[in-house]
């Protein structure tokens, strides 16, 4: 057995020890059977009887190859109703189990199964002769190439659950079935797909992907699940058998199969640190999130769905900093009316009943394109979802009106994302206290999300006129640094970068002149690079995924405050990011449990690796 290693890139971190598995190795294929030979025995007729028989024979064939296509789409029809069926259990396994993200995500992958235009693609091929494998294969991958290409991230990355469902497809009609070894997996493919990492049954702990994006579906699933996800493998991992013994470790971006026996104890060494860093830091929970010198954070947290609420809520968050609204509708056909904006919400707001819950309206931008606006723009893109949210008043009205009603048991705060002027949240604000007057029930707090370079400079307006400001970091960090929120150089990590600490510290000053408070939603939240340099700014809640809240609490804990001030006046004046890391890791190294050395520098650098791959 030899051992062999593979770079890539991380998109989820942890190390996992399982068996290989391809999920998409090619499946032998059967072609079509025919009933008989089609041959023309040239003896069998003479003169004129001779063009009388090729005429027969020639009808003949010509019925038997039509069968054989008919057969053909037959089988090409069964095979993605397979796949939409098992999609569908899949889904409501999930669902009931009440993983309602994951549930969706599977769902949107058999409504890919059932499109009608993939289905005819495929079947117009039989019809030119084409086997259901080979046709299945065409149809398949000429549409995950015309997705792919286009300038919507989200929508480009649902090639990958395209090329899922046509490998699922051509596995059923090779005879393989759609069921998979026992676990512990370790799961490789061209590009691994979300359903791939929740296959009932099966136990998988690892995943490498040859190709896919950090913000892909798989992407996604992995971190909510703690699956250690790498990207950019070498094709060559495909070649490997399976069943060997294969070792992901996502801090040092490689996986290994066939490790050494160090290597192997070192992983499983590795598994149970883990573990135990777990529970450490879920032991703290009861604990205040203050800093040594008794500085307070408030910690909140980033849900979506009602199952996120439970979690924040366990990992003893104050409350939610941000709730999304705009992931039951991406793939609405048109503007979600008062009714199932509250069929959406009931459920997550039920669950935090009596706590602060910031909730951002729709946040609709070309990452995030439903198909209502689909080519909304001159150029194909929709830009900033606000100018046209705000150009359907009754939309927003609609959001609006169900946002009262079903958040009435809540501390409710409403959220405007992408806001570019004073003007716009006074529009908004206009809007809603109509939706109010209409109800009878009091405004809500209304706030701003500080996302674009041009909010950051007229904070002071936004001050004025904002209930609370909350720094989207995501944005704010891509479009300061002119990056594209897929590349990997726009992580979390980059954030401590000087001139976008410069805009933030620009927002902080200002808010705290208005006696506002300023929050931070994005993943340099949760960042060890980043916190003590927002804690050092004056930013007073930081609201995270509910899965990194115990290490958030636990490392805000073990800072000193003044030292993350010390720290931000040094960064504001900094060369570059990589100046920055230096001066935290300097002023902001503080050892969480249950390490006994530097916990930045030990481990940190490479969850900064790690997070920086992930966007």
């Amino acid at each position: 057995m030899n051992r062999r290693s593979f770079g890539g890139r991380a998109a989820s971190a942890g190390v996992a020890l399982g068996t290989l598995h391809r999920t998409d190795r090619p499946p032998a294929l059967p072609r079509p059977r025919v009933a008989g030979s089609g041959a023309v025995d040239g003896g069998a007729a003479a003169g004129g009887s001779r063009t009388a028989a090729a005429e027969g024979v020639a009808r003949a064939e010509a019925a038997r190859e039509e069968t054989v296509r008919e057969g053909t789409v037959r089988e090409i029809e069964a095979a993605f109703d397979a796949v939409a069926e098992h999609q569908d259990r899949l889904s409501a396994s999930l669902r009931a189990g009440g993983r309602i993200e994951q549930a969706d995500i599977m769902e949107v992958v058999g409504y890919l199964a059932q499109d009608t235009d993939l289905r005819t693609a495929a079947t117009r091929r039989a019809a030119e002769g084409a086997s259901a494998a080979e046709a299945v294969r065409a149809a398949v991958e000429e549409y995950a190439r015309v997705i792919g290409a286009l300038a919507d991230p989200t929508l480009a990355e649902r090639a990958a659950d395209l090329r899922q469902v046509g490998r699922r497809a051509l596995a059923w009609l090779g005879g393989v079935g759609l069921a998979r070894p026992a676990g512990p997996l370790v799961l490789i493919a061209h590009e691994v797909g979300a359903a791939d990492l929740l296959e009932p049954g099966s136990e998988v702990v690892a995943a490498g992907s040859v190709t896919g994006g950090p913000n892909s579906h798989a992407a996604i699933v992995a971190r909510s699940l703690g699956i250690p996800l790498l990207l950019g493998l070498d094709p060559a991992v495909l070649d490997l058998p399976d069943g060997a013994e294969a070792l992901v470790d996502a801090a040092r971006a490689g996986l290994t199969v066939h490790p050494a026996p160090g290597e192997r104890a070192g992983a499983l060494a590795a598994m149970d640190q883990a573990r135990s860093r777990r529970a450490a830091l879920a032991a703290e929970r009861h604990l205040p999130c203050e800093t040594l010198d008794r500085h307070s954070v408030i910690l909140r947290a980033n849900v979506g769905t009602a199952a996120d609420g439970e979690a924040a809520l366990r990992a003893g968050a104050d409350g939610v900093g941000l709730l999304r609204t705009e992931l039951p509708f991406l793939e609405a056909r048109r503007w979600p009316d008062e009714e199932q904006h509250a069929a959406a919400l009931a459920p997550v707001l039920r669950e935090l009943a009596g706590r602060p819950v910031t909730v951002r309206t729709l946040d609709f931008a070309d990452d995030k394109v439903p198909p209502f606006l689909a080519g909304a723009g001159p150029d194909g893109r929709i830009g900033r979802g606000l100018p046209l949210m705000l150009a359907r008043p009754e939309a927003f009205t609609a959001q609006f009106r169900a946002l009262l009603t079903t958040g009435a048991g809540t501390d409710l705060r409403i959220m405007i994302p992408m806001v570019a002027a004073p003007g716009e949240l006074r529009a908004c604000r206009e809007l809603l206290r109509a939706a109010a007057a209409s109800l009878g029930v009091p405004v809500p707090p209304l706030g701003v999300m500080v996302e674009l370079p041009e909010a950051a400079a007229r904070a002071e307006e936004l001050a004025r006129e904002a209930a609370f400001l909350s720094v989207g970091s995501n944005d704010l960090t891509s479009r300061i640094l002119g990056l594209d929120r897929r590349d990997p150089a726009a992580g979390p990590a980059h954030t401590a970068h000087p001139a976008v600490l410069a805009a933030i510290g620009q927002v902080v000053e200002a808010a705290h002149r208005h006696r506002r408070q300023v929050s931070v939603c994005g993943d340099a939240a949760a960042h060890p690079l980043v916190i003590p340099l927002l804690i050092g700014l004056g930013c007073d809640v930081l609201s995270a995924a509910p899965a990194v809240l115990d290490e958030i609490r636990a490392r805000i804990r073990r800072l000193d405050a003044e030292a993350c001030a010390r720290a931000a006046r040094e960064a504001l004046v900094a060369r570059d990011v990589e100046e920055v890391w230096g001066i935290v890791e300097r002023y902001c190294s503080p050892v969480l449990p249950p390490w006994s050395t530097s916990g930045v520098r030990r481990v940190d650098h490479a969850v900064r690796w790690n997070e920086d791959s992930s966007g």
